[in-house]
């Protein structure tokens, strides 16, 4: 099954129909956690897709990768190196497997720890999360962008948009991009909201005009 996403990716999940055979650049199995078809997947890959010169040729970080979609999207659209951690076991060998038929086992990296495990910085950074759980490691994952290094953030609703850029700001990101998905729900979400959402922020450079 094709995901619907409005951008110049074409990324499969099973089942694949026999009339898609063929036509699939990725195709993604999908273990735990936010799943590919989910709303924030699709926003990120979206966004990713948009700002894709940001992220050829360059290091990428997915924290909390699952399946790996983020990761091997942003190698197929031309990053040089992904590297994917998720505390979760059966996700990383989900992401092996994954890397691994889509051919691009070579420039990927999975590890089964957090963020703490990883040493930075990246020239992009992943972080598609439930919101508790940035509010724990946020500080860590903005710490593994590079100067100028981007940072791609979901897994938040409307309403805690407000709370993370006011983080995003003191820690020295300005966002540049945004979009953001309604899903509908038999019943009101606890959280009253039905919109996720998805931003992505760029890092200033650390270093003074003039500085060598």
């Amino acid at each position: 099954m094709r995901l619907p996403v409005n951008a110049p990716l074409r990324i499969h999940v099973p089942p694949i129909f026999p009339w898609e055979r063929g036509q699939q650049r990725l195709v993604i199995r999908a273990q735990k956690g936010f799943h590919p078809r989910h709303g924030t997947s699709r926003l990120c890959l979206e966004l990713l897709a948009r700002h894709r010169v940001l992220i050829r040729h360059k290091s990428f970080l997915d924290v909390g990768c699952g399946s790996g979609i983020l990761a091997l999207a942003a190698a197929h659209l031309g990053a040089d190196w992904v590297v994917g951690v998720d505390i979760y076991e059966p996700s990383i060998r989900a992401a092996v497997r994954n890397a691994g038929e889509n051919g691009l086992g070579g420039r990927s990296a999975w590890v089964v720890r957090s963020v703490e495990a990883v040493r930075g910085p990246f020239a992009a950074v992943a972080a598609n999360l439930p919101w508790p759980v940035w509010l724990r490691i946020g500080g860590e994952i903005m710490g593994r962008v590079a100067s100028d290094g981007l940072l791609l953030v979901s897994g938040f609703q409307d309403l805690q948009l407000a709370h993370l850029q006011g983080q995003l700001h003191d820690a020295g990101f300005f966002v540049v991009d945004r979009a953001e998905a309604d899903e509908s729900f038999f019943g009101v979400p606890p959280s009253g909201s039905f919109t996720w959402m998805a931003l992505v922020a760029l890092r200033r450079n650390l270093r003074r005009r003039g500085e060598p």
